[in-house]
């Protein structure tokens, strides 16, 4: 591949990331989006699951692999959501760089 190739396969990743965090971006604006994901997924559900792991009927039961895997699954959504701000939320001056 030649140098002008691998520019504009960054340039496309770079937009695809800065498209992906201004889609985040306007979810998280979202009064919606905030109660169902941020609070009752994130925050709720996450401490409940935590609760979850030291009740004795779970323990006894042999479920806290289950509990763990729902608290994995909540881990990995965060997960992504910092890896769209982190590739995604770049300087102004940056994000003229890429319309040009």
């Amino acid at each position: 591949m030649s140098n002008l190739e691998d520019q504009q396969i960054v340039e496309i990743e770079n937009r695809y990331w800065v498209d992906m965090w201004n889609s985040l971006e306007r979810l998280q604006d979202n009064k919606d989006f905030q109660r169902v994901v941020l609070d009752g997924y994130f925050k709720d559900r996450a401490i409940n699951g935590v609760s979850l792991l030291a009740q004795d009927s779970v323990v006894q039961s042999g479920r806290r692999t289950e509990v763990m895997e729902d608290l994995i699954a909540i881990s990995s959504l965060q997960d992504h959501f910092i890896t769209i701000e982190n590739l995604g939320n770049i300087p102004a001056e940056s994000e003229d760089d890429l319309e040009a």
